[in-house]
């Protein structure tokens, strides 16, 4: 079997553990690392790199390095979860549990929620996340924004391509399509407007009433709802919302009511 290797490095206890598990695999298959080469199209470098422990390997080099051991599922299985293990160890994410989906709150922590599902699966590469969720639902560039928390996903379909593609098992993925469509999707949105309509009620009523306390509490921008192309402008952006905030400041209560009318319709 060739001459005897260093120890396993356990520097890093669970890259330790899946080097550990990569030659008890070799040895049990009683194959020399040129043998295993030949198997798994490997060179004999990378397969001795991988069970060193010093560096964590793909998880491609996993897979090849358990099947050409005549590993079957349940060893793959196993492997892969060292894996994931290791990798996050690696880059730190050991401890740290991801939230439950039913307790998040805000746009904010979701997207720090995902990619806390993103690390401790190993943190895969862009490709092999494309490879799992499949290219029409999930691309690199979307889930590159999302695991870079500069965005969400967009649809019900682009959530559930980010779950699979960090390994969440489908009977697992519900309470997070529900948080998601809960803070992102379009029920969100109803819900937000009907929020600020509320608000702008209330600041028409004190217009009406000269409750300057109420006045002084609700600002302009909060209440007024939104207009088709208002989306990120902290001004009046059409002739409605234009009458109505002039009105507002002169107190011109004949002017408000009539543009208040047209726009609560």
């Amino acid at each position: 079997m060739g001459r005897s290797e260093n120890p396993v490095d356990y520097s890093v206890p669970e890259r330790g553990h899946l080097a550990a598990q990569l030659r008890e695999s070799r040895l049990s298959a009683e194959l020399t690392y040129q043998q295993l080469s030949v198997r798994s199209g490997l060179s004999s470098a990378t397969l001795k790199r991988a069970a060193s422990g010093s560096k964590t390997p793909t998880e491609a080099t996993v897979v090849r390095y358990l099947k050409a051991c005549g590993g079957s599922g349940p060893e793959i299985a196993a492997g892969k979860v060292y894996w994931r293990r290791a990798r996050a160890a690696e880059r730190g994410f050991v401890g740290r549990s991801t939230p439950s989906a039913s307790l998040i709150g805000t746009q904010g922590e979701l997207s720090q929620a995902l990619v806390c599902l993103y690390q401790r699966d190993g943190a895969p590469s862009l490709r092999e996340m494309q490879r799992r969720a499949g290219k029409e639902w999930l691309a690199i560039s979307s889930a590159s924004r999302i695991i870079n928390r500069q965005a969400l996903p967009t649809t019900p379909a682009q959530m559930q391509a980010f779950l699979r593609a960090c390994s969440v098992p489908e009977k697992q993925q519900g309470p997070w399509l529900d948080t998601w469509s809960r803070l992102v999707g379009p029920g969100r949105f109803a819900v937000v407007r009907s929020e600020r309509l509320e608000k702008w009620r209330l600041l028409r009523n004190a217009v009406v009433h000269g409750d300057s306390q109420v006045l002084s509490e609700v600002t302009y921008s909060d209440s007024i709802p939104p207009r088709p192309g208002a989306a990120g402008r902290s001004g009046p952006s059409t002739m409605w919302d234009r009458l109505l905030y002039e009105s507002f400041v002169t107190l011109d209560y004949e002017v408000f009511g009539k543009v208040s009318a047209t726009l609560i319709r």
